[in-house]
């Protein structure tokens, strides 16, 4: 009988949530089939959202923005007020399925589980924007949920703020804050489970001082108690794999900020976060390997008349075109269009391009890719398209700007300094696996930058073996790869 109530008042509350009044300063209000909750702060835009109406939801979206999820649409809406214009951040979550709405007679939909989570993080003291604005679409079932955030004026998000030409000053003050206020979120209960630098968000508050907030909690959950310290570590090393936004010295500022100064402790928990970055990138590598042969929100199906595959969505459709269509007849190996460079595989080849290899050549290379190991970015792969003929597949990859094989750089090997950036490089590479034995100066691309920098590139993805091995164990066999290499 309790379970028929509970049922019974979720079809007849005009809200999924059983109480609202629990929501302090906020007001509840009905339009139409969408029930909203709205903050007292904005209850002048009550007359805004009278006005929407099922078939007009998707004005509220004239800006769109970049979704994750398929029944998730965000944009921007703006509104004029005393003669400014003020901007907002709207989600709108649809539930097209049957079978996802009968899942909202017993959880909480996306949006208000957004909405209560953030609420809850602010009463714990975490910094916040507290959301404007909660509404249901509902008629029996939630059609539609809708969360709405004021926009906060030139604010960047960390990832954002650590890419620009920060002042060293404000960029070391911006690390002892954000330091401190994940500590602050492990403390206080908040799992994040997508703790990355794109989820806070820094901005200058009305005295001047730079203020970091804590952004997107539709992957939070809040617990009673602080986090335990494995968690902890778990989600620090998370955020250790944005190793290409930090330098070595930021990581350590963040890290001893985060430990409250305490430096023993900030080099225990060192040992443990790096220890365990290790394992969710190859763990990221094995998921990337897989998705790469899939359609999904990264990688895409490639089809046309004359050729089919998969390639990475952020490159433009017309590109791929035009550059399957330059292939033609040749009996060439190897192309470079471009910034472009072109694997031929075809049957019964003596080079290794064996068309029967194509398909794990690709795996191989979005692995490392995702590895982040300095490797051309893999672009795609192609099978042409040969009714009762022989097989022929393309795999097509971007070279880094200014690339040249360490075979045409002899200048290079009276540098002194060239050893130290091989062994370098064999250092970012030995915590996944080892160089193969056979690797050659071929295999090496060396990029000098306008500082004169030199950096180094795998070039031949298949002279490089992932592995299970202790770090120390493929550090040793790099490096005496590296200095036979040197010395051949």
């Amino acid at each position: 009988m309790q379970f028929l109530r509970h049922i019974l008042c979720f079809i007849t509350s005009p809200f999924s949530i059983s109480d609202t009044s629990a929501f302090k300063g906020y007001i509840s209000k009905t339009f139409g089939q969408v029930h909203w909750i709205i903050h007292n702060h904005h209850a002048f835009l009550a007359p805004y959202l009278e006005q929407m109406k099922e078939s007009t939801s998707d004005t509220l979206l004239a800006n769109p923005l970049f979704r994750r999820h398929r029944y998730k649409k965000m944009g921007k809406w703006e509104i004029v007020r005393e003669s400014k214009k003020e901007a907002y951040l709207i989600k709108i979550y649809n539930y097209p399925n049957l079978l996802q709405k009968i899942k909202q007679l017993f959880k909480d939909s996306r949006g208000f589980h957004e909405f209560n989570t953030t609420c809850l993080a602010a009463i714990r003291g975490i910094p916040v924007e507290v959301p404007v604005a909660y509404g249901e679409r509902k008629r029996i079932f939630t059609k539609e949920s809708y969360l709405i955030i004021r926009e906060i004026k030139d604010s960047h998000s960390l990832r954002e703020y650590f890419r620009s030409d920060a002042l060293l000053e404000e960029r070391r003050d911006i690390l002892r804050k954000f330091g401190k206020l994940a500590k602050n979120v492990h403390a206080s209960g908040v799992q994040q489970d997508a703790f990355s630098l794109d989820n806070f968000l820094v901005y200058r508050d009305k005295i001047g001082s730079k203020k970091i907030i804590v952004i997107d909690f539709e992957m939070v959950s809040i617990r009673t108690n602080g986090l335990k310290e494995k968690r902890c570590v778990w989600y620090l090393a998370k955020l250790n794999r944005e190793k290409g936004n930090f330098t070595n010295t930021d990581r350590m500022r963040f890290l001893l900020s985060y430990a409250g100064g305490n430096f023993v402790q900030c080099k225990r928990l060192a040992k443990r976060i790096e220890a365990l970055t290790v394992r969710i990138q190859k763990k990221d590598a094995k998921k990337a390997s897989r998705l790469c042969l899939h359609e999904n929100r990264t990688f895409g199906i490639f089809k046309s008349d004359k050729f089919l595959g998969y390639y990475r969505k952020k490159y433009d459709l017309e590109t791929l075109e035009t550059l399957l269509n330059t292939f033609g007849e040749t009996d060439r190996d190897v192309f470079h269009i471009n910034h472009f460079r072109i694997f031929r595989f075809m049957d019964h080849t003596t080079t290794g391009l064996n068309y029967s290899a194509i398909t794990q050549s690709w795996i191989h290379a979005n692995a490392l890719f995702a590895l982040k190991i300095n490797v051309p970015i893999p672009v795609g792969i192609f099978k042409r398209c040969f009714p009762n003929v022989r097989r022929e597949g393309f795999l097509v990859s971007e070279m880094p700007d200014n690339c040249i094989p360490l075979k045409q750089r002899p200048e290079l090997y009276t540098d002194k300094n060239l050893l130290l950036i091989l062994l370098g490089f064999a250092e970012q590479v030995s915590p996944f696996g080892v160089f193969s034995k056979d690797l050659n100066s071929h295999d090496i691309l060396i990029q000098t930058k306008e500082d004169r920098q030199v950096k180094c590139y795998l070039g031949n993805d298949t002279s490089f073996r992932l592995n299970r091995l202790p770090v120390h164990k493929n550090r040793q066999v790099n490096t005496h790869i590296i200095k036979q290499l040197l010395r051949t």
